[in-house]
């Protein structure tokens, strides 16, 4: 594992100015255009049909897919997929699906299938809107930081299929699936977003149900409820020449922090405009410090002395921050400007989740209704 660099800088494409086209000429090409494409999607559709159990629906004006599993034995539940009307545009937009039934009910996603060009950034902007594109490439680039280095093991040539999601608050997106063709690693890797009624949060899994990204043992972990990881140390940010210090959990207002290692606060609420409400406590047997920014509450005071696990405050929103979260650091005590990814750092112990029996049904079913979106976009 390495520690990610957002791709950021990188070279934009330059638009190219258009060429005048006589209007009988333009409406010839328009018209030729849409007969060739409604050929091609009627024969891919009879072709997904055939293989995996896709049938149109044509009750309503709009394009219809049924979802269903192929399973002759039991009777299960059909997720409807209807196709936004915008699906004829450019074929090098994302396409966009509306899901009924089933899984994500109601939830409007997008599937992008993109050859690595120049760099990760650069290809997705070329056909993702300029509002969406930059955070979209920082996210697959998160996801993929841990398994390779996004500065130098992204090769030209690389695949990328994609299923995401616009969230309701703000412009922020969800990867739902990832599937990376890595000419580095000689293989493909593939991460499914996944949650059962009994996580707080899901996370995302191999195709055989094995989590990809390493959480923290609850024992030495500061937080232990959050959804996502949204920052590692070394990431650089906008406007900054120096990469994030810290590793940053997201969670809601409110959620517990607890000390990692057992030590003694050495200060709290320091430059709260920009840390917001914060505590450092020093592990000297660890050789470390460790920092805890935006808190929404302190329970500790300086002098304290604090246990492993015990909880010493409340993750917020405070000070310089653009959305709830934790920001973690562990700093050398020794080398001032040397600070530890957690997940690399020696006395933080890992594991990863599996999916159960009990959820191998549900999971393999979300695997396939992903397949199936992927293949008819």
């Amino acid at each position: 594992m390495h520690r990610p660099t957002v791709l950021d800088n990188q070279q934009w494409p330059d638009k190219k100015p258009r060429r005048s086209i006589r209007p009988g000429m333009m409406l010839f090409v328009l018209i030729l255009g849409v007969n060739a494409g409604l050929i091609a999607f009627n024969i891919s559709l009879g072709q997904i049909e055939a293989k995996i159990g896709f049938r149109a629906d044509q009750g309503t004006g709009a394009r219809k897919f049924t979802y269903l599993p192929v399973q002759s034995s039991q009777k299960v539940r059909e997720a409807r997929i209807s196709r936004s009307p915008d699906e004829e545009s450019l074929a090098s937009t994302p396409d966009t699906f509306r899901l009924s039934g089933g899984y994500l009910e109601g939830k409007e996603v997008r599937t992008l299938h993109l050859t690595v060009q120049s760099s990760l950034t650069f290809s997705v902007c070329r056909i993702v809107s300029e509002d969406q594109c930059r955070g979209l490439a920082v996210r697959i680039a998160r996801q993929l930081s841990w398994f390779l280095d996004v500065d130098r093991e992204i090769r030209k040539g690389d695949k990328v299929a994609l299923i995401y999601q616009s969230l309701p608050a703000g412009p922020e997106l969800k990867i739902l699936k990832l599937d990376y063709v890595s000419g580095f690693l000689h293989k493909t890797l593939a991460m499914n977003f996944f949650k059962t009624a009994e996580m707080n949060y899901g996370s995302y899994f191999d195709n055989r149900g094995n989590e990809m990204i390493s959480r923290l043992d609850s024992r030495s972990s500061p937080i232990r409820n959050y959804s996502e990881i949204t920052a590692l140390p070394g990431e650089h940010r906008r406007g900054s020449g120096t990469g994030h210090a810290g590793t940053d959990f997201k969670a809601e207002v409110g959620t517990p922090v607890y000390s990692s290692f057992a030590g003694r606060v050495t200060r709290a609420n320091w430059n709260t405009k920009r840390n917001g409400y914060c505590i450092e406590i020093d592990h000297p047997d660890k050789g470390v410090k460790t920092l805890y920014l935006h808190l929404d509450r302190v329970l500790v005071r300086p002098g304290q002395w604090v246990g492993q696990g015990m909880q010493i405050g409340l993750s917020g929103n405070t000070g310089r921050s653009y959305a709830p979260h934790l920001h973690y650091e562990i700093k050398s005590r020794d080398r001032k400007k040397t600070v530890y990814n957690p997940f690399l750092f020696k006395y933080h112990k890992k594991y990863s989740r599996t999916i159960s029996n009990r959820h191998r049904k549900e999971f393999d079913k979300v695997i396939r209704l992903y397949d199936s979106l992927l293949t008819a976009g």
